[in-house]
């Protein structure tokens, strides 16, 4: 899969993993009463924290591209920081620490739960795999991904669908020039088609998979006179197009 577009719980959730880093290092400079940015303290930070600096820098590799069981791998990496930030407090019993530890470990179950719910979102999961022979045929909501003006346009099978995403699937006959002319900067329109009912939402394109594109879906001012995603969203869930 590939990311097009990072929001700001992606991004900041990368840059909190750098900064578990530094504040490692500060945690273990403190009890040990040497200074943050002193070369030997770098050193011995280092050389006993390896174990640590790997299992980080494989966890900010699952999250960069969204990987599966990210998730897990970032829950696990958080928990061996705080354990070793409170190790580090038993040592010392410093109050510093102790208030400092528990901060980061609000911080630190803020940013998994946030990322928990972010990679379960439609648009990072397509509900097919690129070597399936007959992916059409298995979903029956189509639609049409156009410019926001209605220019151009592609028709999709939606593979996938949350409350504010979905994951759709361009024909194969469409599939290389949709991606060739993706503008990942662009507003996008999803027309969808049920029973003769078209359902219009803007979106943006968050990643790409095969011959597939994740949308997420600007949130705007629902209209009184056109239906729109959270409209369709409720059909088929109440039809069961999707479980």
């Amino acid at each position: 899969m590939k990311i097009l577009r990072r929001n700001y719980e992606h991004r900041n959730l990368i840059l909190f993993l750098i900064f578990s880093l530094i504040y490692l290092q500060a945690i273990y400079s403190l009890s040990k009463g040497v200074s943050l940015i002193s070369l030997e303290g770098v050193k011995s930070f280092l050389g006993n924290h390896s174990f640590i600096l790997i299992l980080t820098a494989i966890t900010l590799y699952m999250i960069v591209t969204v990987k599966k069981h990210s998730d897990k791998m970032l829950l696990f990496c958080l928990g061996i920081i705080t354990a070793k930030n409170f190790i580090m407090l038993a040592a010392t019993f410093n109050k510093l620490i102790l208030g400092l530890n528990f901060v980061y470990l609000i911080f630190a179950f803020y940013f998994f739960v946030t990322w928990e719910l972010e990679i379960a979102k439609a648009s990072y999961n397509p509900n097919f795999a690129e070597n399936d022979l007959e992916k059409e045929s298995r979903f029956q909501l189509k639609g049409r991904i156009e410019g926001t003006n209605g220019e151009g346009g592609f028709d999709v099978h939606i593979t996938n669908i949350d409350e504010n995403s979905c994951f759709a699937l361009v024909t194969r006959a469409d599939a290389e020039a949709f991606i060739d002319g993706l503008d990942t900067k662009a507003t996008y329109k999803l027309v969808a088609d049920y029973e003769g009912i078209n359902f219009t939402h803007p979106a943006t394109l968050t990643s790409t998979y095969d011959r597939g594109i994740g949308l997420d879906f600007i949130k705007e001012k629902k209209s009184d006179i056109q239906l729109d995603w959270s409209d369709l969203y409720k059909v088929c869930l109440e039809r069961g197009l999707f479980s």
